[in-house]
């Protein structure tokens, strides 16, 4: 198979239906809002048990002999108890996908989880205290796989019963207060749910005399015990728990007991052999994995961050592996795996399978066969690497050796995958932000009204990436900057003003279309902010040139939304902040679309005469819109009527336009209003616009939006000093 066919494979598998179906996505999700429990215990175990022996007694010398007690309390908050907040996510996103998709009989994702933890708990010993003095062995890391799956049953039982009408009790609040009916409605089904869970850990029990969290991992355990070489059953617990990573689960977590099952026997086989001077039969264990394999966690991390930083042209892949670099160096590898992701992402499955199998295999080799000491000092799995690889072979320089060869490797089979990621992601980035952009632009919304925010699939998914790093590229000023596109009265052959023209360059998207930009901002009613710092930054500007020399009869228009139209105080507010920068009224123009001025009797009328009132022009954009009506303008008071390019761009080849434009400038003439016409892109328009009465024009054809520096040397330049519209 070429590699543009291998390439164009793996891109129709990257975002396979199985990946995002509900179940994948909620298990995903769940693990994802563990995350800061997770990186908060390693980091635990790290301040604790660093094996530096100067360290450990500079810290007893320090805080005293019971130093450690700090980090086994974060680690009993967090590790200690890992099962539970996992559990409560996953029946939480179940319950919340469920009321995406069958929005009429809802169920309460909180009520649900908490079903789901009950559920978990009623099967689940709690008497008495593990050796780490958690409350229970399976409330941790241990009983992970079993909480997934009682998250999942439960969830499913929880919801399947509050659709049987017979039982939900309905009760009726007074007032508005909603969780009266909803904790009622969900009694019976939530009750039933849990009974039948602990009826099921009580079977368990009377037939096999075991718990269902022993039931279970007995069962995982028997496959490996039909490993007589445990250089397999290695591979196979590595490969296992790679796979779990690849759909969302805590391999390394999930099957923790599973491991000390496994290797524990033969750990003590290979320490009576290293006693006696023999090589050690069985080289593949937990603990060399986590020296020489494991490094920077699971699927060799370290490797791909490495990776990431030489090859990724990905601006967002690349800050990300910075940010796992130090964690990575601690084996702490959870932001990195749900960050890029390597979650549910095929292209990377193959060599995060694969760089794991093939370090492990070389390393058993080289350990069985003396090509490195036997790794007989025990570490904890957050010992850095190097550090690592020379403690735990007894202070031998070989080990380091290894870890630095297996990284090598590691990272030489992840560089052509970052390579396809970084093509792949450009394809889809590109094509996402496509489907965006017409939505965007059309006037469908949804039923609540917004274009973007709420949509189920990867745009709405984009859209509210996007929605959040707006809403803080706003607080900041990040990326938001401002162009000027001028407008020129063609007969005159004079720059009479310029519209301020809103720009977003993202971090990681580059420049994000101006009407994507609108419509992320009006569906997350963020038009209010984003217009004060428009206006702000046109004044600003429009300061500037006035101490360079430009007229003052030069005309700064800005665009104001039909949010802020729904603010009383907005006509005040547009006053203080001209006269805040010593600007005249008349330096700063209004422009609000045609779809606004549709109602005579609308409020927003009210406001646009406020601001009309203040001294302010007020110019009506995209005209022609498909929403106009000439008998409208006699209400709005509009000084500016622009014509939109639905009309201009075919003026030349349209007897149509030509005849609606001819109609409107007949009736503009009558009314006192100018016309300005907007996308003006060669000289066939405007010789035919000229005919028709227009002579201001703003387009292509005399310049492009330009940065405040370059609009007012193109004024300068063009007519030096600018006369009035008057």
């Amino acid at each position: 198979m070429s590699a543009t066919r291998f390439i164009d494979r793996l891109q129709r598998l990257a975002a396979p239906g199985w990946a995002f179906s509900p179940t994948m996505m909620s298990i995903r999700n769940g693990f994802l809002l563990c995350l800061p429990l997770v990186v908060a215990g390693a980091l635990a175990i790290v301040l604790n048990n660093l094996p530096i022996q100067a360290y450990q007694d500079a810290m007893t010398l320090v805080f005293g002999s019971h130093w450690k007690r700090l980090g086994i309390v974060i680690w009993q908050g967090t590790f200690g108890i890992l099962s539970l907040p996992v559990l409560i996510g996953i029946s939480y996103h179940l319950a919340q996908d469920y009321n995406q998709r069958h929005s009429t009989r809802p169920v309460t994702p909180p009520i649900a989880a908490l079903v789901g933890l009950a559920s978990f708990l009623a099967m689940t010993p709690v008497s008495g205290a593990n050796e780490s003095g958690s409350l229970s062995l399976w409330l941790g890391v241990q009983g992970l796989f079993v909480s997934i799956v009682i998250a999942l049953t439960a969830s499913r039982l929880f919801i399947f019963l509050c659709g049987i009408e017979r039982l939900r009790m309905t009760v009726y609040s007074e007032g508005l207060d909603v969780a009266i009916p909803e904790a009622f409605s969900c009694l019976g089904p939530g009750v039933l749910t849990i009974a039948c869970f602990t009826f099921i850990h009580l079977g368990i029990q009377a037939a096999t005399g075991m718990t269902a969290h022993e039931c279970v991992y007995a069962l995982m355990l028997y496959p490996f015990t039909l490993y007589r070489d445990i250089l397999d059953a290695g591979l196979a617990y590595a490969l296992l728990t790679h796979v779990s990573w690849f759909f969302g689960i805590h391999g390394a977590n999930v099957f923790d007991p599973l491991s000390h099952e496994l290797f524990e026997r033969t750990h003590e086989l290979n320490a009576a052999a290293f006693a006696a001077g023999l090589p050690p039969p069985y080289p593949i264990n937990k603990h060399v994995l986590d020296v020489f394999v494991f490094m920077g966690g699971a699927g060799s991390s370290l490797c791909l961050v490495a990776a990431l930083l030489v090859a990724s042209r990905n601006r967002n892949s690349r800050r990300l592996a910075k940010i796992s670099l130090a964690p990575g160096l601690l084996n702490i590898n959870e932001i990195l795996l749900y960050g890029l992701p390597i979650v549910l992402n095929p292209i990377f499955l193959l060599p995060f399978l694969l760089v794991p199998l093939i370090l492990a295999l070389l390393s058993g080799l080289a350990l069985r066969h003396g090509f490195v000491p036997w790794a007989a000092i025990p570490l904890d799995w957050t010992t850095p690497p190097l550090l690592s690889g020379y403690l735990a072979t007894g202070g031998s320089w070989n080990g380091p050796a290894l870890q630095v060869l297996n990284f090598l490797i590691g990272v030489l089979i992840y560089l052509p995958f970052v390579k396809i990621s970084d093509r792949i992601k450009d394809e889809r980035q590109k094509n996402a932000l496509g489907r965006l952009l017409e939505i965007a632009c059309s006037n469908l919304v949804g039923p609540s009204g917004k274009k973007c925010l709420d949509r189920s699939d990867d745009i709405g998914m984009l859209a509210r990436v996007l929605a959040s790093d707006l809403d803080d590229a706003i607080a900041n000023g990040d990326g938001l900057y401002l162009e000027y596109q001028p407008q020129i009265d063609h007969i005159a052959d004079r720059v009479l003003g310029a519209e301020a023209l809103l720009r977003w360059r993202h971090p990681i998207y580059g420049n994000i279309p101006a009407p994507i930009v609108i419509a992320i901002a009006e569906d997350a009613d963020f038009m209010h902010r984003i217009g004060i710092w428009v206006l702000d930054q046109a004044c600003i500007e429009r300061a500037r040139w006035q101490q360079a020399g430009l007229s003052a009869d030069f005309k700064t228009s800005v665009n104001v939304s039909i949010q802020q139209l729904s603010d009383p105080l907005l006509p005040e507010k547009i006053a203080q902040h001209v006269e805040h920068h010593h600007l005249r009224r008349e330096m700063i123009g209004i422009e609000v679309t045609e779809s606004i001025a549709l109602d005579p009797e609308s409020p927003h009328n009210y406001i646009l005469k406020r601001i009309h009132d203040l001294g302010f022009v007020i110019s009506m954009d995209d005209f022609g819109m498909g929403h106009s009506s000439l008998s409208y303008l006699k209400y709005f008071p509009v000084n500016i009527l622009k014509i939109d390019k639905a009309l201009s761009k075919d003026v030349a080849s349209s007897k149509v336009c030509a005849e609606i434009i001819a109609t409107i400038v007949e009736l503009c003439q009558a009314l006192n209003i100018k016309i300005v016409v907007e996308f003006v892109e060669n000289q066939e328009q405007i010789d035919v616009l000229r005919q028709l009465g227009c002579h201001i024009f703003q387009g292509y054809f005399f310049s492009p939006p330009l940065s405040g520096a370059k609009t007012l040397a193109y004024a300068l330049d063009k007519n030096g000093t600018v006369p009035s519209q008057g």
